[in-house]
């Protein structure tokens, strides 16, 4: 899977999460044009985070390779009020992928949980059977009622 058919398939799941009521669009669609895949999503406490996607590893095989899924993690609540933690969005993310069950991913791994930080804090690397790995990179957070992203990327900020 390559980061623009992750766009269209983490897009789908995420609108179909009635739980949550995340509102979601491509960086297309929402003019956002620093990178190329990702999407921004608008919590249900107002904050916005800008979610890019970069694929990696791996070629096209013909078709895709199936094989197990990774065990669904816990449903994880977005607050409809106050601040956000970047975890519980990681955590989030991670159950709908997993709970997706699709049988070509292989892994979800939430940035939050490695012991060793690197230069992105928060996000997901996504990885499938076929090889291939996506990696979601939280490129801005912004808390409720600012707009705009600044020019400074991959916050550190714990909550939005």
């Amino acid at each position: 899977m390559k980061a623009p058919e992750f766009e269209a398939f983490l897009k789908t799941l995420l609108g179909q999460d009635a739980s949550a009521s995340v509102s979601v669009a491509t960086f297309t669609e929402a003019g956002y044009a620093i990178s190329r895949y990702g999407l921004r999503m608008t919590l249900p406490a107002g904050a916005t985070l800008y979610l890019q996607i970069v694929s990696s590893g791996g070629t096209r095989p013909a078709a895709d390779h199936l094989g197990s899924p990774p065990p669904p993690t816990s449903p994880v609540a977005l607050p409809a009020r106050g601040r956000t933690p970047l975890a519980a969005v990681e955590a989030y993310l991670a159950a709908v992928l997993t709970g997706s069950r699709d049988r070509r991913i292989r892994d979800v791994e939430v940035y939050g949980a490695r012991p060793v930080r690197g230069a992105v804090p928060y996000g997901l690397n996504v990885t499938f059977h076929s090889g291939a790995r996506i990696s979601c990179y939280v490129a801005h957070a912004l808390r409720a009622g600012v707009n705009e992203p600044g020019t400074r990327r991959f916050p550190s900020v714990r909550a939005v």
